[in-house]
């Protein structure tokens, strides 16, 4: 069993980012669900499994917003809170980060790495990220 509290980091790139934003093409993001089915509601509800998380390439004081991200997180899972439960309170304690939640197509992502415990990149898959998820505490 992994010693992680905080959310998985990784970095991909992705073929269906905005051409008006150059940093959605290779974003680097704390990622909250990796078979995220979307919201009620939405036409395409339950039809994808997408992956969800925070892009922090947008924010520009990365290493705050991935401590203050991670921070959150800690304190929810302490509560047992759920994904749902998790954003509320980003959005509440951390409203900046809050509108930078964003859902990929898996189909999109390519050369998927993750940041490994001594800070450097390795790549990865989908399953070996949600064993790890499974794994943390």
């Amino acid at each position: 069993m992994r010693l992680n509290e905080a959310l998985e980091l990784v970095k991909f790139s992705y073929g269906n980012h905005s051409k008006n934003t150059p940093s959605s093409k290779r974003p680097r993001v704390k990622v909250i669900d990796y078979n995220y089915p979307g919201r009620v509601g939405q036409k395409t509800y339950g039809q994808r499994r997408d992956l969800l998380g925070w892009n922090i390439s947008y924010y520009s004081n990365k290493r705050y917003a991935r401590k203050a991200v991670d921070e959150i997180h800690s304190f929810s899972k302490l509560l047992g809170a759920d994904n749902k439960e998790l954003y509320s309170r980003v959005k509440y304690f951390f409203p900046e980060q809050a509108a930078l939640l964003r859902r990929y197509k898996k189909s999109k992502i390519s050369n998927l790495k993750r940041k490994g415990a001594i800070g450097l990149w390795r790549k990865t898959n989908y399953g070996e990220l949600m064993k790890l998820n499974k794994e943390s505490f």
